[in-house]
């Protein structure tokens, strides 16, 4: 991923569905360069194929007992489908 912003987003402790919600509503929002980097209290299996399907590329950055910080940012437009 090239530099550019990144956008912070904490959904530790909201009820199932919210964290997921607010991810994907974030993520609409990032122009080319930017990136989210969502806290949330667990891995987000469920959202991962739905990000890749958005076109968007993720990867987890920690993982421990406090939760997951997942970083999101737009696929290049060279990667395969």
């Amino acid at each position: 991923m090239a530099g550019g912003d990144t956008l912070a987003l904490d959904v530790r402790g909201l009820p199932p569905c919210e964290p997921m919600e607010r991810i994907l509503a974030a993520i609409e929002t990032l122009a080319p360069g930017q990136s989210l980097l969502a806290t949330i209290s667990r891995e987000p299996r469920p959202l991962l194929p739905m990000l890749e399907q958005r076109g968007f590329v993720w990867r987890i950055e920690r993982n421990d007992a406090d939760g997951c910080e997942l970083r999101i940012w737009h696929a290049p437009a060279d990667a395969p489908p």
